[in-house]
């Protein structure tokens, strides 16, 4: 048994054992769906590099902004028990999850102006490359198609404390072990148009990142009316985030085609903050509809840095994992039940 599935059993023993006296308890179900604003790491594998050797790769260029909208769904399930750690207000035990993902395709074309510029790229182990040349020559364009697949999703288990204030307000403790995870899934091909051979280059990343840790936060829902209700929230996780990098270059210019393949894994840790609006309205006693949104920032989402490499000089390789941040932002309706 890992580490995590540990935790979250353990968790889920101490809240029974605390609660076992209170056989007493409703439950309550929810599934929510929208759509989710996705603002994830950029693809910057290809640069502007230098016109003779050994071709320094001087600006990474941007070739895929990782910003997409995607279909968006969720649910949640808890029990309300009549007792209190507290001794005043419910306790409730809730488990909650998520996922959103997208697939994009982006074409860029790169054409070398004449002397002073230069485009291309260099394979994952650093042993060959290529780069645009000044015209008339036929490999002066360059021609790119990135396709990305993201999944973006999380799983939670929180304890919560209810303190009512009246009739009409209500705040919410809560806590408990979070998991989330970011795979991004990416495939290149290069082509030059203009080039007689038809010869060219595939590369095939994945970069999966899993967060392991908890969350806290605070929530409080006030009334407006006997129909309407607002609720607000906001919390903040900590997280182990590991992430994992496959990559597969192909480059046909050579024979026998270059082939290399490399792995390599980081690990770091992640703080992630988030807040959330619902506008809710009862339609009868024991069902509710709501509009919803939420904001969240990731502030570690692993990003491959390609470094500052230059072909035929292994000791110039910085192929290594970098970092960026990930914003998402939903809107959606959730349609709540108790029994």
């Amino acid at each position: 048994m890992s580490r995590t599935q540990s935790f979250v059993l353990a968790f889920v023993c101490i809240a029974a054992t605390t609660l076992s006296s209170q056989v007493s308890a409703e439950w309550y179900a929810d599934v929510d769906s929208g759509a989710m604003f996705i603002n994830a790491p950029d693809f910057r594998f290809f640069a502007r590099r230098g016109e003779t050797s050994p071709f320094e790769r001087i600006e990474s260029i941007t070739t895929d902004d990782g910003e997409d909208f995607a279909a968006f769904v969720g649910g949640k399930a808890g029990w309300i028990f009549d007792g209190s750690l507290l001794g005043t207000g419910n306790m409730r035990l809730e488990f909650s999850g998520f996922y959103a993902g997208f697939d994009d395709d982006t074409a860029v074309t790169f054409s070398d102006p004449g002397p002073g510029m230069r485009y291309g790229f260099v394979a994952l182990d650093n042993t060959t490359g290529y780069g645009t040349t000044d015209p008339p020559y036929t490999a002066d364009v360059l021609h790119t198609v990135t396709s990305r697949e993201i999944d973006f999703g999380g799983y939670d288990l929180l304890l919560h404390q209810d303190f009512r204030l009246d009739e009409n307000r209500m705040w919410t403790l809560y806590g408990g072990p979070s998991l989330q995870h970011l795979y991004q899934d990416l495939m290149t091909t290069i082509s030059y148009p203009n080039s007689a051979s038809h010869s060219g280059a595939t590369l095939n990343e994945s970069l999966d990142t899993d967060y392991v840790g908890g969350k806290v936060g605070i929530s409080g829902r006030r009334k407006l009316n006997s129909r309407w209700s607002l609720f607000l929230d906001g919390n903040t996780g900590i997280y182990h985030a590991r992430t994992r990098y496959d990559g597969r270059f192909v480059h046909a210019s050579s024979f026998p085609p270059h082939d290399d393949r490399i792995g390599l894994t980081r690990h770091d840790n992640a703080v992630s903050t988030q807040a959330r609006l619902e506008l809710t309205r009862q339609m009868n006693d024991s069902v509710f509809l709501s509009l919803t949104s939420d904001v969240q920032h990731l502030d570690y989402a692993g990003q491959m840095d390609y470094g500052t490499r230059v072909d035929t000089v292994p000791d110039g390789s910085t192929l290594s994992i970098g970092s960026d941040e990930l914003l998402s932002a939903t809107v959606g309706l959730r349609l709540t039940i108790f029994r």
